[in-house]
């Protein structure tokens, strides 16, 4: 099956935000865990007074559960995939460096050519999709 464009784009986006967006969600993790989110002097609103239910209840807003699908997903798939092709999804989504890069150029980077390059991605592009339930089997 193939990926719709639109689709495409938004996991893509998703591959590429990865490690920013699992840097921001361990930090907010943690924020929330040890209760030092700012404050601003004003009352807490409907939160419980009771500090477990207060944590447990920011720890599941629409916000980071979002966040902990996209992370789970890109992990899920990036884990099982062998280390060259690991190679190729770092140089792809993640390096500062090499960001966009051309497929072409990427040749210089890991050891496949260019066809072989798209296919990694694109099935990467699928899986992470397929995680996601964005894209259907």
């Amino acid at each position: 099956m193939k990926v719709p464009r639109d689709s495409w784009d938004i996991i893509q986006k998703i591959i590429r935000r990865y490690p920013e967006q699992k840097e921001e969600y361990e930090e907010l993790e943690q924020e929330i865990r040890e209760g030092t989110s700012h404050s601003d002097g004003q009352p807490g609103g409907g939160m419980p007074g009771n500090p477990t239910e207060r944590i447990a209840i920011q720890l599941h807003t629409p916000r980071m559960e979002r966040m902990r699908k996209e992370i789970s997903a890109v992990e899920k798939v990036y884990t099982s995939l062998p280390e060259e092709h690991k190679k190729v999804i770092r140089v792809r989504f993640w390096s500062a460096r090499y960001k966009n890069m051309p497929y072409l150029w990427m040749e210089r980077c890991v050891s496949y050519k260019e066809a072989q390059i798209r296919r990694i991605c694109g099935k990467f592009i699928k899986e992470v999709g397929i995680a996601l339930g964005e894209v259907g089997k």
